[in-house]
């Protein structure tokens, strides 16, 4: 028994080493990519896998660009596009304000992070977070539809009581 778990730590260590050094030879393991500081990589999130469409956000002259999540719900905020929403302050965190109807929704999630775009299907919100304080939101949670690229800062800025209009870029 004891030979035998010589055997398999051998095993397990050379088959690390191996890994290390395929790892290691491999150029594209040792590449770095400059983050935004506003807008970080979809994390895996159900139903946030790759883009399905390039969206302007224009906040009187400031433009922010972003992009839609590959679901149902995102689908069904491209269809409403152009919108114009008028957006409130929510809690120093988030940009929200009400969609023209209801989208159909999927599966919400409690966690957000900055840059990320939202709807809150209880009062047909879309949300645009701009800062991470560690709320959690609360049950039925919120359904990610996208992300900002860039230009986060005007969705910042923006006054309460701003007019947001949604176009397809």
């Amino acid at each position: 028994m004891i030979t035998g778990l010589v055997v398999l730590a051998t095993a397990v260590t050379a088959g690390t080493g191996l890994t290390a050094c395929a790892s290691a030879s491999d150029p594209a393991a040792h590449s770095t990519t400059l983050a935004s500081p506003t807008a970080e990589p979809a994390t895996s999130q159900p139903d946030q896998e790759g883009p399905s469409m390039q969206i302007r956000l224009r906040i009187g002259a400031s433009e922010a660009t972003a992009r839609l999540y590959d679901n149902a719900t995102a689908r069904d905020f491209a269809s409403l596009l152009p919108a114009t929403i008028t957006l409130h302050d929510l809690g120093g965190r988030e940009k929200a304000g009400p969609l023209p109807r209801k989208l159909d929704h999927g599966q919400g999630q409690n966690s957000y992070r900055s840059g990320q775009l939202g709807y809150w299907a209880p009062s047909n919100d879309l949300a645009l977070y701009y800062r991470e304080d560690g709320f959690t939101i609360p049950d039925p949670g919120i359904v990610m539809i996208g992300e900002i690229d860039t230009g986060l800062d005007a969705i910042t800025h923006a006054d309460g009581n701003d007019t947001l209009t949604i176009t397809a870029a």
